[in-house]
């Protein structure tokens, strides 16, 4: 038997912010690490050393270009290793498909750029879980190689692997390492022997990767670290030991490959762990969500607004895209930082949306302006790929206004609650608009529609075509959504739906990381506790209102308001008002909610009891989906069972597989859902204290309560015949995340018709996310990905005004991979299960 060999990687796991502000992290950890390491290059020369993060190096290119230069000296000299390839370290199950390509395009691009390092390592020590789309993300971008250590944090099993193939789910695959150690490993020689012994005796390898040197706030490796690694090399009865590039250890693995079969993992790789991350401080979640959003639809607009002389603003929406990147590091968006960096957060924000919301205003009165209109109008903007019908809200000051079609028939329409003009578009075409007039007139006619509210006894009911929706007046709750077209009730009228459900949520103890990370009481911020709670689960249900009326009754939309009170000794009291709307010929109730919070160490979640069971349900991830089975089902397996929170973007879809019939919970913000038989839950917000400023004692019983103040969320329960897949719920959340756009204009001329499609992309199961400028030239960029895990051939059909001398399929950098043919202005191809697609339209 061989001794065995060490590769001994050098790094600091920098956390961008988290206990101390960005600032700090610029000025303090980041100079004063890099400048260290940089002193211990010098002296000694064998040294090496690891560092993630684009934006680490451009800020040291910005403040400190001295220290900038000098780590491009010691790259070039093969001393300094430039790993991860991402913008940050960034969470990876709250940010959206796209958010994590550009993670990975900036990224890289940014090492390209200054370095000439084409990164073949995403290096993601510390993030909290895995979406299992990311190997497809990574493979596309270049990455071959994935590294963390979190998995060995998990709760409940040990994460079974050290060295597998993570595969996605269209077959994307690459080498991933789960180290044995820590990324702050002690560079003990007993710790070598141990570790290499797991190794061997999970992997038939004896070779063994460590990665060692202060973290969080820097510091990286020291002096006496150095000299304690050489003297083990000095000793003949330890392992051979050297300084090394975690991409030597990977591609030596990659080689052992050919022998030595690894193990290959088709899944997530959730961390039993930091659940309540996906809720903590819900603010940023929010922001995130409506900043991602309101990039892709810049990006949209813009690009098509400079076909008619705009001009793109590439600068500018490169600067909020990094915004946005910054703020999706692991600590900031995952709510585990002190109060400060969500000041500093907030600010950011708030410059993203200045830029997105001119981006959007700007381009769509280019767009409106080319439009031939003959009387005041609407132009009514849909940035999805397929024809759609939804409602419009518009700021119409004049109280007697119509709406009427550019054929001259009149829509439906009334004054919302908020004083708002209200109506259905219909038909809008893909990646298009529709435009409406607006008219004065003496009185506006009473409509009829298949919208109706009734109140009697008990209860009140709204009513459209599809449904019947039953609301309780002596408790708010929902006691009944009937589908009227398939004959089946949807809620369990004993427990009823929509109902607000309080958890206590005070830490406690008895539930540890088995390798790492110790007792879940000292993280408040990360963990949730409402199932640890002494003497069992403690909530209430909010079933006593302070008020419920009907204060919309149609024609367009019928609404329901709840009010409720929550009261907890010694705080302020806590308010809920839930708007419940159903709209005419729509096949799903929406949801608003307003919560003025000030609960400490409680937990909100909304409940959906359901007259329907499956052992499973189904949730997004970005770019993709995934199937999860409920945690309480009798076959669940430990790992299945640790999931009893579970991370999920805009929508979450529970099918009875007997009855046919689903229901899918979509979404505007949240990100933490948990199921079980006939129930669905998301969670709503938590307040939890804030962790201890950087250098103060680490008390769990001092930091501020989060997530005080007011709160929005918006959700809706999407009924269906069939699967989620046959129903379109993957179009019906983007159009709930995605509203309908619309822009007020006057009377003039224009070369564009009252009803226009500029981009269509065929089958609807097919989603285009991303119409972009190139990044290097004035060409077009499309993304789009396969929805519903099959295989299938699409065609894109581009309007005139497009003009296009060539098309390439390219990477997600955007590197050419193959040529495509264009025939009378449409790109037909074929696009596999799951998989994503990003297209480079040459412009003449």
């Amino acid at each position: 038997m061989t001794k065995g060999k060490c590769y001994l990687v050098g790094n600091s796991h920098i956390d961008a912010a988290w206990l101390w502000r960005i600032d700090e992290t610029i000025h303090v950890v980041c100079k004063e690490t890099f400048s260290r390491v940089l002193e211990l290059m010098d002296k000694y020369p064998d040294f090496k050393f690891s560092q993630s993060s684009a934006q680490y190096y451009e800020w040291m290119e910005k403040y400190y270009p001295e220290i900038f230069n000098k780590i491009k000296e010691k790259v070039k000299k093969g001393q300094w290793e430039i790993v991860g390839g991402m913008w940050v370290e960034s969470d990876l199950n709250i940010p959206s498909g796209e958010s994590l390509v550009r993670q990975f395009l900036y990224g890289k691009r940014y090492f390209l750029e200054k370095f000439g390092v084409e990164v073949e390592v995403a290096w993601l020590v510390d993030s909290f879980g895995f979406c299992w789309t990311l190997p497809q993300i990574m493979a596309k971008s270049g990455i071959k190689y994935f590294i963390t250590q979190k998995l060995r944090w998990n709760d409940m099993t040990i994460f079974p692997y050290n060295i597998f193939w993570w595969v996605a789910p269209d077959g994307s695959k690459v080498l991933a390492h789960q180290t044995v150690g820590s990324y702050v490993a002690l560079t003990r020689g007993e710790n070598i022997k141990k570790e290499i012994e797991t190794l061997e005796k999970r992997h038939g390898v004896r070779e063994l990767a460590i990665l060692y040197g202060f973290g969080d706030h820097g510091g990286g490796p020291t002096e006496e670290m150095i000299e304690k690694i050489l003297k083990l090399m000095k000793r003949k009865d330890y392992p051979e030991i050297k300084f090394s590039f975690i991409i030597d250890y990977f591609k030596r693995l990659e080689e052992l490959s050919k022998t030595i079969k690894f193990p290959e993992l088709c899944d997530e790789l959730y961390l039993q762990y930091h659940r309540g991350t996906y809720t903590t401080i819900a603010k940023v979640k929010w922001n995130n969500r409506k900043s991602e959003v309101a990039l892709e639809n810049s990006e949209k607009l813009a690009s098509i607004a400079k076909l008619f002389g705009a001009k793109y603003p590439h600068e500018e929406l490169t600067k909020a895209w990094k915004k946005v990147l910054l703020n999706q590091f692991h600590d900031i968006i995952c709510g585990s930082s002190i109060p400060e960096v969500y000041e500093d957060s907030e600010k950011d924000f708030q410059e993203v949306f200045n830029i997105v919301n001119k981006t959007i205003k700007d381009s769509l009165n280019t767009i409106a302006s080319q439009v031939k209109t003959d009387s005041k109008s609407v132009v009514v903007f849909n940035t999805l790929s397929w024809r759609r019908t939804d409602l419009v809200e518009i700021d119409v000051p004049e109280e007697n206004i119509i709406v009427e079609d550019h054929a001259g028939n009149e829509v439906p329409s009334q004054k919302t609650a908020e004083g708002k003009l209200l109506f259905l578009a219909k038909d809008v075409p893909p990646l298009g608009y529709k435009a409406y007039r607006l008219k004065s007139v003496d009185k506006v006619p009473e409509y009829k529609t298949d919208l109706e509210v009734l109140e009697k006894d008990n209860k009140i009911v709204l009513e459209n075509k599809y449904l019947s929706v039953v609301i309780d007046k002596k408790t708010g709750v929902i006691k009944s959504i009937f589908d009227k077209k398939h004959g089946v009730e949807v809620v369990d009228e004993r427990k009823g739906a929509n109902v607000i459900q309080i958890f206590e949520d005070c830490p406690t103890e008895g539930r540890a990381g088995i390798l790492g990370g110790g007792d879940a009481v000292v993280y408040d911020a990360w963990e949730i506790y409402i199932f640890q709670q002494r003497g069992g689960v403690k909530y209430v249900e909010l079933k006593e209102p302070l008020e419920i009326k009907v204060v919309e009754k149609g024609p367009v939309r019928a609404t329901v308001e709840v009010k409720y009170k929550y009261s907890q000794e010694g705080r302020p009291d806590s308010f809920f008002t839930i708007k419940i709307m159903l709209a005419t010929e729509t096949p799903r109730v929406d949801f608003e909610l307003h919560a003025d919070w000030h609960a400490a160490h409680r937990l909100a979640k909304v409940a959906f009891n359901l007259a329907l069971e499956s052992d499973f349900a189904t949730y997004e991830i970005p770019y993709g989906f995934i199937v999860r089975r409920h945690p309480t089902s009798p076959y669940a397996t430990l790992e299945e069972r640790a999931k009893w929170e579970a991370p999920g973007q805009k929508w979450l879809d529970y099918t009875d597989e007997e009855k046919d019939y689903g229901v899918s919970l979509l979404n505007d913000c949240k990100y933490g859902f948990d199921t079980s038989m006939g129930l669905l839950r998301m969670t709503l917000f938590r307040s939890p204290r804030h962790p201890p400023r950087y250098g103060e004692p680490w008390d769990i019983a001092k930091g501020e309560f989060m997530d005080q103040g007011h709160h929005v969320v918006k959700y809706s329960l999407y009924m269906h015949k069939g699967s989620w897949k046959e129903a379109g719920t993957v179009n019906k959340a983007y159009e709930f995340n995605y509203p309908l756009l619309a822009e007020i204009t006057g009377a003039h001329d224009g070369k564009l018709p009252p009803e226009y499609s500029f981009i269509q992309i065929e089958p609807e199961t097919v989603i285009l996310t991303v119409v972009k400028k190139a990044e290097d030239s004035d060409d077009v960029v499309l993304r789009f990905y396969e929805t519903c895990g099959k295989e299938t051939n699409y065609t894109i059909k581009l309007s005139k005004e497009i003009k296009v001398s060539g098309v390439y399929e390219t990477d997600l950098l955007e590197r050419p991979l193959n040529k495509l043919e264009v025939k009378d202005n449409a790109i037909k191809g074929k696009i596999g299960k799951c998989e994503i697609k990003t297209l480079l339209l040459k412009t003449p």
